[in-house]
């Protein structure tokens, strides 16, 4: 349900932004949510086994999904942090610390993917071969993939609530307010990976927040600069 949820919020988005897309205006947004909708589609089961059947079945759709959002919260990343005004964080993103945190992400999911037993499709690896490697290695993975979006998520973290509190439009505010819940969810999703098993849903609620607040925050960022433009 989460996952059509969040699917549906980002074709909505996508297809409000297309539009001025097509006009040459703010492109990378809509790059962002172009990407946001495929992670979407790829979180769903149909899509996901299809995709990693003709790749092997061996799970490498999960992987590659990691590197899309690696890309996409780097977008996300250096848009927000242009867009508040923010030169701290966007100096930490693209600089070295950024690089280090980027490459840093990218080794340690590799390299649990790795030494993981992925044989088997399965969303999320929840059913891939019951061993007591993978036990150990999977929240390890899991906190792996989430490493850099909590990393951008605390770059962006001050400005935010700086937005929220300041005497802006409630456009303005809102979108930051969306934002700031998505970086929250998005920096509690890593201690998050190594809940017990029982915690599965709270795990999907925390995953699917950190999207969706990047979306709709986004989305409403997007309204907030319409209707300025109206207004003028």
């Amino acid at each position: 349900m989460l996952e059509w949820g969040t699917l549906l919020v980002c074709g909505v988005a996508l297809l409000v932004r297309a539009p001025d897309a097509l006009r040459g205006h703010n492109r990378s947004v809509f790059g962002i949510l172009l990407l946001a909708m495929l992670c979407s589609v790829l979180s769903i089961p149909g899509p996901y086994l299809a995709i990693d059947q003709a790749l092997g079945g061996r799970n490498l759709t999960n992987l590659i999904l990691r590197y899309i959002v690696f890309g996409m919260v780097f977008m996300v990343g250096l848009r927000l942090a242009t867009g508040l005004g923010d030169s701290d964080a966007r100096r930490l993103l693209t600089g070295r610390p950024g690089r280090w945190g980027l490459a840093a992400a990218c080794v340690a999911v590799g390299l649990a993917f790795w030494l993981m037993d992925t044989q088997g499709s399965s969303v999320g690896l929840l059913e891939t071969a019951d061993t007591a490697r993978n036990a150990a290695l999977g929240p390890f993975y899991a906190a792996a993939g989430r490493s850099y979006p909590a990393f951008v998520s605390v770059l962006l973290l001050p400005a935010l609530l700086r937005t929220v509190r300041a005497p802006f439009p409630r456009l303005v505010r809102a979108g930051a307010a969306a934002t700031l819940t998505g970086s929250v969810a998005a920096v509690l999703s890593v201690p998050a990976s190594f809940a017990p098993d029982g915690w599965e849903p709270a795990q999907l609620v925390v995953n699917f927040a950190a999207v969706l607040g990047y979306v709709l925050g986004l989305l409403v960022f997007w309204i907030s600069g319409k209707r300025g433009q109206l207004r003028r």
